[in-house]
């Protein structure tokens, strides 16, 4: 039996300016049964000592728990930290400089309730504080509900992330995680992307709400806010690929499955993106990536037959592109990355 019907989960890391209005919106919800899990990954200015004060004067204060963490372990480890230390049935992270509305957890546990559902997500709007402005883009569901095997997983595969990547502001059952012992990739970048569509193959039962929920804010020098650079690290770019090999471990199990084909595409797509970004900075990435090893990050799991049997026409040409000498692959790569 829980303790809560939910916990919300903030990752703290040095997010002193911004924190005390994330917890403040978080404490405002309007729904009484809820953990407040902050997991400190050693954060330096000050941070905990805004939650230690929230804990003492604020009337929901008995409600938060801080986990501090003795080294700093990175979001991904301390994503997995998170699951292992929630205490509600329900789990939503909410980032350290985001915010909510008061009814957001009402507004998602109402739909979980009236469909049994395993996984809800709402709408959000994506605020970009830079420069001095804040221009606005909505993310908005419509209202769907999804309870046949299968069906879910197919709408998210059906075209290329129509979820998007974020794992902040998803309401999931916690018994699911842990049933199938799902874990995030112990890396700083796309963990949240790899861990969701992970999550939807296995969930039968969901909800998408067209409310907005959620106000994902991106500044300046954020972790998710990619910055002019000068140089880029060839292990960076590596990291990525390898973060998208884990997705291609499960090839094997989903071969199976109605939305295996569309499945496949979003995995090759994306590693087709990290080709795109490398042909666009190439002369900045450090050391420099040769066209073998930029073909290579192209390799599907599935032999040339299976691809055929199994995959779609855009998987089959992904194929073709991997096996092809590297500079003609890569001549093409070229060709297609600058029609996108």
């Amino acid at each position: 039996m829980s303790k809560y019907d939910v916990t919300i989960a903030i990752p703290v890391f040095n997010a002193k300016i911004y924190l005390h209005e994330t917890m403040m919106a978080a404490l405002e919800q309007d729904y009484s049964s809820i953990e407040f899990l902050i997991v400190d990954d050693c954060s330096s200015d000050g941070s905990i000592d805004i939650i230690r004060q929230l804990q003492q004067n604020h009337p929901r204060g008995k409600d938060i728990r801080i986990v501090s963490l003795e080294s700093n372990i990175g979001i991904g480890a301390v994503r997995n930290r998170i699951l292992e230390e929630a205490q509600g049935q329900y789990l939503y992270f909410l980032d350290a400089d985001d915010l909510i509305v008061p009814t957001t957890i009402s507004l998602m546990m109402s739909a979980a309730r009236e469909h049994d559902a395993e996984l809800v997500m709402a709408s959000y709007e994506r605020v970009e504080k830079y420069n001095h402005t804040s221009p606005t883009v909505l993310y908005q569901f419509p209202n769907k509900v999804f309870t046949k095997p299968n069906e879910f997983a197919a709408y998210a595969f059906s075209s290329y992330a129509p979820l998007q990547a974020n794992i902040w502001n998803v309401l999931m059952d916690l018994r699911v995680i842990r049933e199938y012992h799902l874990q995030f990739v112990d890396t700083n970048f796309w963990e949240d992307m790899v861990f969701k569509y992970n999550l939807v193959t296995y969930v039968t039962r969901a909800a998408l709400l067209s409310d907005v929920t959620y106000s994902y804010i991106c500044r300046e020098n954020s972790l998710s806010n990619f910055q002019k650079r000068e140089i880029i690290s060839k292990d960076e770019i590596y990291r990525n690929v390898a973060t998208i090999e884990t997705l291609k471990s499960r090839c094997q199990e989903l071969l199976c499955r109605p939305f295996f084909a569309n499945w496949l595409q979003f995995v090759l797509d994306t590693d087709f993106y990290i080709i795109c970004n490398v042909l666009r900075k190439r002369n900045i990435i450090t050391p420099r990536i040769s066209n073998r090893e930029l073909r290579d990050i192209l390799h599907s799991p599935l032999s040339v037959m299976k691809t055929l049997r199994y995959g779609n026409i855009r998987c089959r040409l992904y194929k073709v592109l991997s096996i092809l000498p590297p500079c003609l692959s890569v001549r093409f790569l070229n060709v297609i990355a600058k029609k996108r």
